[in-house]
């Protein structure tokens, strides 16, 4: 053999060597970082109340309802021809439940590692309003002998807001609020990296139920 011919296996040798080496080296370190521990973020329960003292007060249902209000005297057929005086009202209204989360105390907070257990306040209705753009008269009707209460819509539309915040309660919205609001918590605290979130509501019922 030539001494070119041993010069040339001796380079492609010492190639594949120093080639092996470099895969050899590679492997070992992909295995080096893949077995270290992941970063890891972790907060503690002041952290958390924090966060829920920056939502504040959270709304998590609203009921759009519509009342027919029937107001006024009543009597015979004689008496409101002479002195009746009735009122027709269309009445639509909205109820806003959900939760004051400035109620929300550190001893309701609880985390352990990944998990975080929330105790919240009782839901309550934190909104009954009517929609006067689509809250009207649609009737009204005086006998001949009176002028009517001045004041008669005032109160209808009194009651008809008393009456959309029972049908809104009869409706299960605080219900509704409950159910919603540990839904929007867990996914709002999984992305900050909770594995587990355990969110206690206590019931609650509207005024006067």
């Amino acid at each position: 053999m030539s001494f070119q011919s041993v010069k040339r296996v001796t380079f492609l040798f010492l190639t594949f060597i120093i080639l092996g080496i470099l895969v050899l080296g590679i492997i070992s370190l992909s295995h080096f970082f893949s077995n270290k521990a992941p970063y890891t973020f972790t907060a503690n329960s002041r952290t958390v109340i924090k966060q829920i003292e920056g939502l504040n007060r959270l709304e998590t249902a609203q009921f759009t309802i519509e009342k027919v209000i029937d107001a006024g005297t009543s009597g015979s057929a004689l008496s409101q021809f002479l002195f009746g005086d009735k009122l027709l009202l269309i009445a639509q209204g909205e109820v806003i439940a959900g939760f004051d989360l400035s109620k929300v105390q550190l001893s309701d907070i609880s985390v352990e590692g990944s998990t975080l257990r929330l105790t919240l306040p009782a839901p309550e209705i934190l909104v009954s309003t009517l929609n006067n753009d689509q809250t009207r008269v649609y009737d009204r009707r005086t006998g001949l002998l009176t002028k009517g209460d001045q004041n008669l819509e005032s109160k209808a539309r009194e009651q008809a807001q008393t009456l959309i915040t029972q049908a809104a309660c009869d409706g299960h919205i605080l219900d509704t609020a409950s159910t919603n609001a540990r839904n929007q918590l867990t996914a709002l605290f999984k992305s900050t990296g909770f594995t587990t979130v355990i969110i206690t509501i206590p019931q609650a019922s509207c005024p006067n139920q």
